[in-house]
C-alpha cells in the first residue's frame, strides 16, 4: 500500500510538473507574440493585440494585421470619439435613409414581415470581445498556433530582424484551412459605418438573424436572402453584397457613390 500511495504521489507530481511547464511555455508564447507585434505593427494595432488573452487568437489576429500591411490606417475601426462625431452627420443620415427605403421596400414586398437593423458602428472594444469569443477564430486560431509551432519560427526573438523578417513571411502567407467567421479586430468593414447586418422579423420575433448554423434553413430554404437581396436591389443604391467570401446573406457592404450622400439625405 505504501508502494502504490509512493507510486500514485510521482504520477500525480509529474502530472503537476507538466500542467505548470505548459502553462509557463503558453505565458512565454504570449509575451512573445506582444513582443512580436509591438516591433512588426504600428502602436495602435500592437495595443489590440494585446488586448486579446489567448496566444492562438493573438495569432491568428495577427497574421490579418500582417497581411493588411500598407492598408491598416484606412481600414482600421473608428475611435470612440469618431463614432460619437459620425451621428447625426450628413453621412449618417444618408446611411440611415438608405436603410429606412431598403425596410419599406422589403415590408411592401413581404406583408407581415419586417427588417431589423443594428446600425451603430462597432467599437474596436465590441470587436476585441466578439474576437475573443467566437468559436470559429478559436478553430482557426488553434490551427494557426499549432502550426507556428511546429514552423520553426515560435522562438522568434524580438530584438532580431532576420528573425521576425521569418515570422512575417510565415504567418502571411500561411493559411489555414478552418476560416474564421469574423473579421480580425479593427478590420471589421462594420467599425467605420461602411457594412450593415439585416435581420428578417416578423411579429417582433426574429425569423433569419445572423446565426451561420441556421442560413440554410432560415435564409436559403425560408427564400429570404433573395427577397432581401430584392429589396436591397431596389432601394439601396450604395449597398453591394451579400457577403460570400464568408457565407452572409445578412452582411451588405456601404459605400456611397461621391455627390450621393447629399441626394440621399435629402430624401
Amino acid at each position: 500500500m505504501t508502494r502504490l500511495r509512493k507510486t500514485l504521489g510521482m504520477v500525480f507530481g509529474a502530472s503537476i510538473s507538466l500542467f505548470l511547464g505548459a502553462i509557463v511555455a503558453l505565458a512565454e508564447d504570449i509575451a512573445e507574440l506582444d513582443a512580436i507585434a509591438a516591433q512588426l505593427l504600428p502602436e495602435k494595432v500592437a495595443t489590440a493585440v494585446a488586448a486579446i488573452p489567448e496566444g492562438p487568437r493573438k495569432l491568428l489576429a495577427m497574421r490579418s494585421y500582417l497581411r493588411f500591411s500598407g492598408k491598416l490606417e484606412e481600414r482600421w475601426s473608428w475611435t470612440e470619439e469618431e463614432i460619437a462625431a459620425f451621428k447625426g452627420t450628413e453621412a449618417q443620415q444618408a446611411l440611415q435613409s438608405e436603410i429606412d427605403a431598403i425596410s419599406a421596400d422589403f415590408a411592401e414586398r413581404n406583408r407581415g414581415y419586417g427588417i431589423y437593423v443594428h446600425s451603430r458602428v462597432r467599437s474596436l472594444d465590441t470587436q476585441i470581445d466578439h474576437w475573443n469569443g467566437n468559436d470559429s477564430v478559436g478553430v482557426s486560431g488553434a490551427e494557426t498556433y499549432d502550426a507556428w509551432l511546429k514552423s520553426g519560427t515560435a522562438s522568434t526573438s524580438p530584438t532580431d530582424p532576420e528573425a521576425l523578417a521569418r515570422f512575417e513571411t510565415w504567418l502571411k502567407g500561411f493559411t489555414p484551412a478552418n476560416r474564421a467567421h469574423l473579421a480580425a479586430p479593427g478590420l471589421s468593414r462594420h467599425g467605420r459605418a461602411q457594412a450593415i447586418d439585416f435581420q428578417i422579423t416578423k411579429d417582433g420575433e426574429t425569423v433569419a438573424g445572423t446565426d451561420y448554423d441556421a442560413i440554410e434553413t432560415e435564409w436559403q430554404q425560408g427564400g429570404w436572402e433573395e427577397k432581401l437581396k430584392a429589396s436591397v436591389t431596389a432601394a439601396g443604391p450604395s449597398f453591394s453584397g451579400p457577403l460570400t467570401s464568408i457565407n452572409e446573406p445578412w452582411h451588405y457592404d456601404y459605400a456611397p457613390q461621391p455627390g450621393m450622400v447629399g441626394a440621399t439625405a435629402s430624401q
